[in-house]
């Protein structure tokens, strides 16, 4: 579907979509986890998004390992974003939905976009996440054995056993700045 401006895109997205959502000029469409692939189709072959540019999740959890809490209380799940876009009229999409962290699970996007198969690789990994029917689901970054995933905001930081987390900002003081002058007392 070729758009020839954004507020028609907008319309026609709305016409089919509900639940979406315009902030800083960026659109996003929040979906129930049963509608994941179906809206992808829907977006891939009715609306021209057919430019696959990333996926990624976010851990949302009260309990944390390293930083602060969320200011307020959540609701623990994982949030899969993907982000779709067109390379006529240059219209991008996020795609949102949650999923529960228990057994937490969801359909495979790879056999509507290649291109997501690394990105849900990298999630599982990441994340722990099972993309039901991805075509090889395996480790890409870390070692065959490695316990655990890295990004879980319950995962533990062996650096952090070594050198305590500093505050809001993790970086090293200058050396100067724990040396006293000579004629200092």
């Amino acid at each position: 579907m070729n758009q020839s401006d954004s507020q028609s895109f907008i319309d026609s997205l709305s016409s089919k979509f509900n639940n979406i959502v315009n902030e800083f000029d960026t659109l996003k469409i929040n979906v129930e986890s049963s509608q994941w692939t179906e809206t992808m189709s829907i977006l891939k072959n009715d609306f021209g998004l057919t430019y696959f540019s990333w996926l990624s999740a976010i851990d949302w959890e009260n309990e944390v390992s390293v930083g602060d809490p969320p200011k307020e209380p959540v609701n623990p799940h994982f949030e899969i974003i993907c982000c779709l876009s067109e390379s006529i009229e240059g219209n991008l999409v996020l795609v949102s939905t949650k999923i529960e962290k228990e057994n937490a699970s969801i359909d495979s996007l790879v056999s509507i976009f290649a291109g997501s198969n690394w990105h849900e690789r990298e999630a599982y990994e990441m994340f722990g996440i099972d993309f039901v029917n991805h075509p090889n689901l395996t480790k890409i970054y870390l070692p065959d054995g490695y316990e655990g995933n890295p990004m879980l905001k319950s995962f533990e930081l062996i650096s952090r056993e070594v050198k305590p987390w500093p505050g809001e900002v993790d970086v090293e003081g200058m050396p100067e700045d724990g040396k006293k002058d000579e004629g200092e007392s």
